[in-house]
């Protein structure tokens, strides 16, 4: 009955789709050379020519908006998704127009109608979409369009799996109860209601519509007989990654000749986003060596009326995908100051710290050498801040996923920074927001990060 519904829904909304964009090619007639009517058009076009046209460009409309998937189940995506169908389905719609118009030049179509049309019809897609997604989060919060859902696991993963469902009831899935075999269920919210043999009886007296099986990475063998159990009910299936023990950063599913392969720990930044990012960097860098020039000339200055040797200082770090390279500083310590400790942290009072040494790493003035690291292109304005290798080798064996921040250029500044672990303070912490920045990274959180820097990200009291 819900596969049913469902049917008749996604047709209701590709009749809709589909008279937004024949009415926003008809739309686009009317602003041309009625409306705007700029840049003025010599002639005006008989009207008939265009409305023969619309169906040329509904059919092939259909075909786009099809084959950009813009009619799967988008129950547990994000409107992100939706956003990137509708310009994907516009954009192929319009190539497949301007080709039509080169090749049959005995119709001639304004060029600035065809802005028109596809600035129309992505923006009312997506106005309509947007109407859509709120209208049945508002209507699953009221216990209507639901799909009852059976989870089957336990440990993390499946108690991390209902945290989410709980927190997005937006989404209409009502979780009916859980079936495990072991004994990891005391933190989970939610009661369990069988063992593996019970799932065809679960599935059948509770009317199951889903099913989400959620193991934590010791649980696989398990996999052979929740699938016999499952082999013979009409169910949707949806299986839930472990993610605490196999870390995913911008998980994908690729496939080999027929064959699936999910693809995990690969970099979020890559194509246009590297792009993006590299213009970001360079921008800021460039920027920001002008705006401090007066610092260029007072702090080396300083450095040499208070201490001897150079005003420069490099150090070994590592960077983007476990590479060393050397990062610039400021010099704000003794020279050789760990040649009689060797390498260690500095703490508060340090008594290799010069007179202004100690104000220009609390300050973080001694990091402006690294704008010249962005330029190189060995670091990033935004990302993980980089450590030593000679730490590292302790660290990676120390704390879990650690160099999966290496996944990401190194940064001046970061998000773990911003939020105030920085300098002596618990690594654990800092380790946790530079993950949560490679999982959540783009280019607007860049700009976040680097705004919130300039309020509250240079004065470091745990800095020594």
């Amino acid at each position: 009955m819900l596969k049913k519904q469902s049917q008749v829904f996604l047709s209701i909304l590709f009749f809709c789709d589909l008279c937004l964009i024949s009415g926003s090619w008809l739309l686009a007639y009317y602003l041309r050379f009625y409306g705007i009517n700029y840049p003025a058009a010599v002639t005006t076009p008989l009207f008939y020519i265009y409305l023969r046209a619309c169906a040329v460009v509904t059919i092939f409309g259909a075909f786009c908006l099809i084959y950009s998937k813009m009619y799967t189940p988008k129950r547990i995506s994000n409107f992100r998704a939706e956003l990137r169908s509708i310009f994907n389905s516009n954009l192929i719609l319009w190539i497949i127009l301007t080709a039509l118009t080169f090749y049959f030049r005995k119709y001639s179509f304004s060029r600035v109608h065809s802005l028109y049309f596809i600035a129309l019809s992505i923006s009312t897609l997506i106005i309509f979409r947007f109407t859509v997604r709120r209208t049945l989060l508002y209507l699953r919060s009221k216990g209507k369009n639901l799909r009852r859902i059976l989870i089957i696991g336990s440990g993390y993963t499946a108690k991390n799996l209902v945290i989410k469902l709980n927190n997005n009831h937006g989404l209409g899935l009502y979780q009916i109860g859980l079936v495990s075999e072991h004994e990891k269920n005391k933190d989970i919210n939610l009661n369990v209601i069988g063992n593996y043999p019970d799932i065809p009886e679960i599935i059948a007296k509770y009317n199951v519509d889903q099913v989400f099986i959620a193991l934590d990475s010791n649980q696989q063998s398990d996999l052979a007989v929740i699938n016999k159990n499952l082999a013979e009910q009409m169910v949707d299936l949806h299986i839930v990654p472990d993610v605490y023990h196999t870390l995913n950063i911008n998980p994908e599913i690729a496939e080999l000749d027929g064959l699936p392969i999910i693809v995990l720990r690969q970099s979020n930044v890559g194509g246009w986003d590297r792009v993006f990012k590299r213009i970001f960097d360079l921008v800021v860098a460039l920027c920001s060596i002008i705006v401090v020039f007066p610092l260029w000339i007072i702090i080396p200055l300083v450095i040499k009326l208070t201490s001897r040797g150079p005003v420069f200082f490099k150090q070994e770090r590592m960077g983007l995908d476990g590479k060393s390279f050397h990062m610039l500083k400021f010099r704000s310590m003794q020279v050789n100051a760990e040649s009689e400790t060797g390498a260690v942290w500095a703490i508060k009072g340090d008594a290799r710290t010069t007179k202004i040494g100690a104000f220009l790493r609390k300050t973080s003035l001694d990091e402006i050498p690294q704008l010249f690291n962005v330029i190189q292109g060995t670091m990033s304005i935004v990302g993980p801040r980089p450590e030593r290798p000679v730490f590292i080798s302790e660290f990676k064996t120390q704390i879990p996923n650690y160099m999966l921040r290496h996944k990401m250029k190194a940064g001046i500044t970061g998000w773990a920074q911003v939020n105030g672990w920085r300098g002596n303070t618990s690594l654990e912490k800092r380790i946790e927001c530079d993950i949560y920045y490679l999982t959540h990274w783009s280019i607007w959180f860049d700009i976040k990060i680097f705004i919130l820097t300039i309020f509250k990200g240079f004065v470091n009291p745990n800095a020594y």
